[in-house]
């Protein structure tokens, strides 16, 4: 799913391989760390910086939902900021095609983060 949504702020995967025992991918090296531990460090981000990294997440995400692909785990842990404060979206393990009929079904994602709607696992989402 990956290959077919390259942007600049979604992880690029070059490779993949697999033995009897695991599946190996090769991504673009991005030194940095999460979001998370971004916020963790600084305790406190200036609207400016936190608008910044709000485009660069809505970039990704909306290029991902024109493809008809919705992340399903996006969290701050799932997104990389290095020093110069480029932005890449990571983990698409739960990624989904979302079909416009039905929306998507089916408790996906970490539970703190979750939207509410997801958790009515008996409707569709979308």
């Amino acid at each position: 799913m990956l290959r077919t949504i390259p942007h600049p702020n979604i992880v690029q995967i070059y490779e993949m391989f697999e033995d009897e025992v695991q599946f190996y991918i090769v991504t673009e090296l991005f030194e940095g760390g999460d979001l998370f531990s971004r916020i963790e460090k600084m305790k406190r981000f200036s609207e400016k910086d936190a608008a910044h990294i709000l485009e660069e997440v809505v970039m990704a995400i909306n290029h991902c939902h024109s493809k008809k692909i919705c992340h399903r785990d996006l969290k701050p842990e799932n997104i990389l900021i290095n020093d110069q404060d480029v932005i890449k979206v990571i983990d698409f393990g739960t990624a989904g095609l979302v079909d416009p009929k039905n929306g998507i079904t089916g408790l996906k994602g970490t539970s703190y983060y979750v939207a509410p709607e997801v958790l009515d696992e008996a409707k569709s989402y979308n």
